[in-house]
């Protein structure tokens, strides 16, 4: 049940970060830095496994190691 927990915080808090950076895209004369870009592609893959795993479960994440 934690895991569930943390991974939909995981899901929600890079949803949220990654709706106020394009937020922030939209303004004009608005710098877009380096960290900004990083944690965007950071939240792809962080989002990706944190649904794998609330969709197929613990036991399959295992199996496919």
């Amino acid at each position: 049940m934690m895991k569930k927990a943390l991974a939909v915080t995981l899901i929600v808090g890079f949803l949220v970060v990654d709706f106020l950076f394009f937020h922030d895209i939209m303004k004009p004369g608005e710098v877009i830095t380096f960290p900004q870009y990083l944690t965007g592609l950071l939240s792809i893959p962080v989002i990706g496994v944190a649904a794998l795993y609330l969709v197929r479960g613990d036991d399959e994440l295992r199996a496919a190691r």
